[in-house]
C-alpha cells in the first residue's frame, strides 16, 4: 500500500477502482444477498447502516466522538457500574483484588491500536475490495469482536456490540477523508472509550 492509498478518500478510492458496497461482482452472488438482505429483520439492519453511514460521514470528529459516546457508554455504565456507585455512596469501599496497573495502561493505550488494525482496518479494507455490502461486512466484524472479548457472562456480550458498532463509525467517518485518518480516529476514539470505562469504574475509589 503506498503513500498515495493513504491520501485518497474513501469515496475515490471506490471510484478507482470500480467498486461498490451495494453488492458482489458475481450475480448469483449479488442475487442471493439480495434476497437475504430483503429479510423484515435484515432489512431493518440495513437501512439503519446505511443511515448512519451516511450521516456521520459529514459529520465533524467532535461530533462523531460525542454521538458515538452517548449512544454506546450509557447502557453499560447502568449495566456494569450503577449499583455499584450507589453501594459506594452508601459508604461501601471498593477494593480492586490482583490490581495490575500495567493492565490499565495496556488496554487504554496499546490494546486499541493493537485491536483497531486486526479487527476494523484489515476487514473493512477487504470486505471493501470484494465489494461487500455494509450490512453483511458489519455484523460480521461485530461479532467477530464481540466473540473475541470472552471474558465477560453471555448476557454482558451484547454490550460489546454497541462498542464495536461505535469503532466501525469513526472508523468508517475517518475513511471519508483517508486510511490514515480512518485508522487515527478510529484509534483515538477506542482509547477514549476505554479510559472512560477505566476511569468510572468504581473500584478505582
Amino acid at each position: 500500500m503506498n503513500d498515495k492509498n493513504l491520501k485518497i478518500s474513501a469515496s475515490k478510492y471506490d471510484q478507482m477502482h470500480g467498486i461498490s458496497h451495494l453488492s458482489f461482482n458475481s450475480k448469483e452472488e449479488g442475487s442471493l444477498i439480495n434476497r437475504i438482505g430483503n429479510l423484515p429483520l435484515i432489512s431493518f439492519w440495513k437501512k439503519r447502516v446505511e443511515k448512519t453511514y451516511n450521516t456521520y460521514r459529514n459529520y465533524s470528529e467532535k461530533r462523531i466522538i460525542i454521538q458515538c459516546f452517548l449512544f454506546s457508554f450509557p447502557l453499560p455504565f447502568i449495566y456494569f457500574d450503577l449499583m455499584d456507585w450507589v453501594r459506594w455512596f452508601n459508604g461501601q469501599k471498593f477494593y480492586i483484588h490482583n490490581f495490575d496497573p500495567n493492565h490499565s495502561i495496556y488496554a487504554v493505550f496499546f490494546a486499541p491500536i493493537f485491536e483497531t488494525f486486526i479487527f476494523f482496518f484489515i476487514p473493512l479494507e477487504i470486505f471493501r475490495l470484494i465489494s461487500s455490502p455494509r450490512w453483511l461486512s458489519y455484523a460480521l466484524i461485530i461479532f467477530f469482536f464481540e466473540g473475541v472479548h470472552d471474558q465477560r457472562s453471555f448476557f454482558e456480550h451484547p454490550v460489546m456490540w454497541m462498542t464495536a458498532y461505535m469503532f466501525i463509525v469513526a472508523y468508517e467517518a475517518g475513511r471519508t477523508r483517508s486510511l490514515l485518518h480512518a485508522i487515527l480516529f478510529c484509534i483515538i476514539v477506542h482509547e477514549a472509550y476505554n479510559l472512560l470505562v477505566c476511569v468510572i469504574d468504581p473500584g478505582l475509589y
